[in-house]
């Protein structure tokens, strides 16, 4: 094993992908701001932005907004309510904003207990739907499709059901070789920092419902639109002109970033799973889960499932120390919805374990390179020996 190499080999990772595709931004945002025409409604790249993401998904809509926080809250604003309470079904594991913008537009969220691959199947959903129950928001987690996607949309559209997509962290993801985000009533993506689109805030809805998309586009601040009748006033949701700006070039170069990033996800999933600690690897064919291949996964990501909570946090530890982007679900993450404030707890206890998850970022990274980067994450993997022996 090459110490050397490990140590120099971070300083030539790229793992804020939105540096490669930094030309064409800021030639598109230089003509943005040369015009003047920094409004959504004055310029052009919004509504450039927003065509792009609806043929991406073959939506017949989008809308692009402030943040991908801004952009579910506007869709539960929009959506038709009831006079009883209602409940909406969310995951386990998802951004805190998601509970958030379920009980600001008066409903009640109700949690979903996550699997093996992060999500919720149909087993954990059904038990909780009732007739309050009116949505159920499914997140896509980690790049990578949630599995039981399509079973979820067919028992829920059987059931009168709203699905609302959570593709915050799925841009690239696919389906049956289509992108997420096709499944349900609409779907939510983000461009925070860390996403594949990343332009440090923003987000978009997708959807097909004419009526719909105009009532996001007036109450979420189109002016030239009249409010629907059962709306309760406008707000401001818009995305900037510089911030569409920023995201054109990124989504048009998201399919190469994929494959930029596919040969070394492969290799190292191949390379955990020979590594004794790990129990699972993602992207990989999960028991009844044949949609985590990687070839579905948009290629940021590889995850492993290790023995204990201990060894978990300690390869976190080890990987912050190393300068390896990862995240690990551990005490306090507000991924998890034990973390989340003033959120009910109507909700089934959870089937596994979080804090023995962790995953890694793939970096864009020369070939040549890869077997450092490879030795360096398998050394931080290893069980200390008291370890090996409570595994």
């Amino acid at each position: 094993m090459d110490t050397v190499a490990q140590t120099h080999v971070l300083d030539e990772t790229v793992y804020q992908y939105s540096t490669l595709t930094a030309v064409d931004q800021l030639e598109r945002i230089t003509k943005v701001v040369s015009s003047g025409a920094l409004g959504a409604i004055a310029g052009d790249h919004v509504r450039e932005f927003e065509q792009q993401v609806a043929g991406h998904l073959s939506r017949q809509g989008a809308i692009a907004t402030s943040s991908a926080s801004a952009a579910l809250e506007l869709l539960l604003r929009c959506l038709p309510q009831r006079e009883v309470a209602e409940r909406v079904v969310i995951p386990e594991v998802c951004w805190i904003s998601v509970p958030t913008a379920v009980i600001r537009s008066g409903r009640t969220p109700v949690i979903a207990p996550a699997t093996g691959d992060l999500t919720p199947h149909w087993e954990q959903i059904e038990p909780l739907l009732d007739e309050g129950t009116t949505a159920v928001i499914l997140a896509h987690m980690r790049g990578r499709p949630a599995p039981d996607t399509h079973r979820i949309a067919d028992e829920l559209a059987q059931r009168g059901v709203t699905l609302i997509e959570d593709c915050a962290q799925a841009w690239g993801a696919t389906l049956d070789k289509q992108p997420v985000g096709r499944h349900g009533l609409a779907a939510v993506f983000s461009t925070e920092t860390h996403k594949l689109v990343a332009t440090g805030e923003g987000g978009v809805i997708a959807a097909d419902d004419s009526q719909l998309l105009h009532a996001m586009r007036a109450v979420g601040g189109n002016t030239r639109l009249a409010l629907p009748e059962n709306a309760h006033g406008r707000g401001n949701d818009r995305m900037s002109e510089i911030t569409a700006a920023s995201a054109l070039p990124q989504l048009s170069h998201l399919d190469d970033l994929r494959q930029m990033l596919r040969p070394l996800q492969e290799e190292l999933v191949n390379r955990l799973q020979n590594v004794p600690a790990a129990r699972s690897v993602l992207p990989t064919l999960l028991g009844a889960s044949p949609n985590l291949g990687a070839d579905a996964s948009n290629g940021s990501l590889v995850g492993v499932w290790l023995p204990t909570s201990r060894h978990a946090s300690r390869v976190a530890d080890q990987l912050f120390r190393s300068g390896v982007r990862h995240w690990w679900p551990g005490p306090g993450d507000p991924h998890l919805a034990e973390n989340w404030p003033s959120t009910p707890t109507a909700a089934t206890g959870g089937a596994v374990d979080l804090a023995c998850y962790l995953d890694i970022q793939v970096p864009v990274l020369d070939e040549p390179r890869h077997p450092a980067f490879l030795d360096l994450i398998t050394s931080a993997l290893r069980l200390d020996e008291d370890e090996s022996e409570t595994a």
